[in-house]
């Protein structure tokens, strides 16, 4: 900075005779008859110390401005906002570990690649002050069940950042794994991940199996790691799910004093949660409770950072009382959380139109994309070939159901739902079946998979009406089959199937799109599906899952 200007000198002011002397020497003029003389080194001496004293001041303001413009055009030619994350050369402290495990600082930091980029003109400060970023947390575990649904929550999340423009408030993203024992899964090269320890099968055994205890726990490991916690650059914090998909672009809905939740319709307490609440936290009165979990959630980093503990031992206390177990179900989790909140006076804006939760019942049209932003795919949708819905816990003739992948990837191109009906009517999930399409061919190395899309997964044993009204049925009702050289499989009427490996049963997928009518088999807790030639007495199998094929052939004899 330039140097400051001395003080201006104190006492009376100078005479007006003083203005009127000349300002330098080469224009000296006769004093005034009587007038004070004075010496000409003094004013030789004046002019020169105000010149040099102004050429100093010149010289620092100028240098002061080209600094500045050095540095601003250093600043822009380097990329914003690329933080490393650390890596196992990088010296970190110690972390405490909350569970009494070691946090392996030097394994999390060393998977994590490079953050996204902020937008420049968010670096270059042109965006508005009341810009408030938030980093998203993807909570997950390493499974093919939702290492698929975090690969299509990514990919939106990264379209809808950049539909938003370079002033999104959507910044940073990371996805907390609970994987083995901190060890990378392969995906951290196309999605920015960190990886913590899971709970062993032995001590989720401890809680039934219930694997969603490791969200809280692996929340926990990440606040307590300084080589993750460098990674927020961030006030706001968003937890997603990996079943989320995002309809538009995600604004700060929190501020640091109140955060921002979803109102879970399932999730409003009443008097008949006091009893749980004295046990686990006595003090607590249920109507302190909000209908909201840890997700979707945005919040002030200073608030999860005081709510995570209590959310983990909630969570626990809550699985291991069994009313409590009992009653919460597959929301004891989230009902950690509500507790957690409530006793800490943490309270949440609750807000409906943070996501839906919509299926084959809903009645949505498009501009359901408009009001709400996330679309979380937790409830299946299930219609028959006519566009209406199959039914309440009734799976489909055409299914769109997450469930259906627990043990590979959904294939690409799956067929939309009927374009008749309720199904025409209903859009969110004829939306997100063209979500998971964009997804799965936009990324290039989604997987070849043998599972079904979204027709043949309804598998009903045939009545004999349908088998009546079915040519293919009809042709093989009452008939024996080899399969794979193995005589004794018998179709026989009801759906019921014989097999020399045990009964199972049979029936009907109806044609649709470019697939033709075929008929199922399932038996031996496997499923297959059949492409009979009635004429030439033979079929071809294709098991469900890995596509393993298997041929039969009609047998000559008579089926008594």
């Amino acid at each position: 900075l330039p140097p400051r200007l001395p003080p201006l000198p104190s006492g009376p002011a100078p005479s007006r005779t003083f203005r009127s002397d000349p300002p330098c020497p080469m224009k000296s003029r006769r004093p005034a008859p009587g007038g004070p003389r004075r010496a000409p080194a003094v004013r030789y001496a004046v002019c020169l110390c105000t010149a040099g004293l102004l050429g100093l001041i010149t010289f620092w303001n100028v240098r002061f401005v080209v600094e500045r413009q050095r540095e601003r055009e250093r600043l822009e030619e380097q990329p914003t906002n690329r933080r490393y994350r650390g890596g196992p050369d990088e010296a970190q402290p110690a972390a405490h570990d909350p569970l009494g495990l070691q946090v392996d600082d030097s394994l999390a930091g060393a998977k994590g690649g490079l953050d996204e980029d902020e937008p420049e003109h968010a670096a270059a400060g042109a965006c508005p002050s009341t810009r408030r970023p938030y980093h998203t947390l993807l909570t997950a575990q390493s499974t093919t069940y939702q290492n698929w649904q975090s690969r299509i929550m990514y990919f939106h999340w990264k379209k809808q950042k950049a539909l938003d423009g370079p002033c999104t408030e959507m910044g940073g993203f990371t996805r907390l794994v609970a994987h083995g024992t901190g060890e990378p899964d392969g995906l951290e090269g196309e999605i920015p991940s960190v990886f913590v320890t899971e709970y062993t099968p032995a001590e989720l055994a401890r809680f039934k199996h219930f694997a969603v205890m490791n969200r809280p726990k692996s929340v926990l490991y990440m606040l307590a790691s300084p080589t993750m916690m460098a990674r927020f650059t961030e006030e706001y914090i968003m937890i997603a799910e990996t079943d989320h998909v995002l309809l538009r672009p995600l604004p700060n809905l929190a501020t640091k004093e109140e955060p921002a939740a979803y109102d879970f319709g399932y999730m409003h307490a009443s008097p008949a949660h006091q009893r749980i609440l004295d046990h686990i936290a006595p003090g607590v009165q249920w109507s302190q409770l909000q209908p909201v979990g840890p997700s979707p959630a945005i919040l002030h980093m200073d608030a999860l950072k005081k709510i995570a503990q209590k959310w983990n031992d909630y969570s626990i206390a809550l699985k291991l009382y069994e009313p409590a177990d009992k009653m919460f179900g597959w929301v004891l989790e989230m009902w950690g959380y509500s507790i957690a909140a409530a006793e800490l006076g943490i309270r949440h804006k609750v807000l409906r139109d943070f996501q839906c939760e919509p299926g084959a019942l809903s009645r949505m049209g498009e501009d359901y994309t408009k009001k709400y932003y996330i679309h979380h795919y937790t409830y299946g949708s299930e219609y028959k070939l006519t566009g209406e819905p199959q039914g309440v816990n009734q799976i489909g003739e055409w299914s769109l159901d997450k469930r259906h992948y627990g043990g590979a990837y959904p294939p690409r191109n799956l067929e939309l739902p009927p374009d008749r009906g309720h199904a025409k009517a209903n859009y969110p999930p004829r939306w997100l079946t063209m979500a998971w399409n964009e997804a799965s061919a936009g990324i290039p190395d989604w997987p070849d998979t043998k599972a079904l899309g979204t027709v043949g997964w309804r598998r009903e044993p045939a009545t004999d009406e349908q088998i009546s009204q079915s040519p293919i049925a009809s042709s093989i009702l009452n008939t024996s089959w080899k399969w794979g050289g193995i005589p004794g499989m018998v179709f026989r009427p009801g759906g019921k199937l014989q097999t020399p490996w045990g009964e199972g049963k049979w029936g009907i997928l109806p044609a649709s799109g470019a697939q033709s009518e075929k008929i199922f088999v399932d038996f031996a807790s496997a499923l297959h599906n059949l492409e009979v030639d009635a004429a030439a007495g033979s079929f071809k199998s294709q098991r469900v899952g890995d596509g393993e094929v298997v041929l039969g052939t009609r047998e000559a004899t008579a089926v008594a």
